[in-house]
């Protein structure tokens, strides 16, 4: 099984995600419509990944 890590950046990326900066013990994700999402460099605990998941899936279907 992948890394937490790598299983993290794949999926941002698959979603049209790309590393925009690290700052501190945070990523900071950018696409390419200008939303932004940032996470954890390190998974806190098993359900990180999910709380990723929902975190996009909620700012995806966020309408303006």
């Amino acid at each position: 099984m992948a890394s937490l890590t790598k299983k993290r950046n794949k999926l941002m990326q698959s979603h049209g995600f790309e590393l925009h900066r690290e700052t501190g013990k945070h990523l900071v994700w950018r696409d390419t419509s200008g939303h932004q999402l940032s996470t954890s460099k390190t998974p806190s605990d098993r359900h990180s990944f999910n709380q990723i998941e929902r975190d996009i899936r909620r700012l995806l279907n966020h309408t303006y």
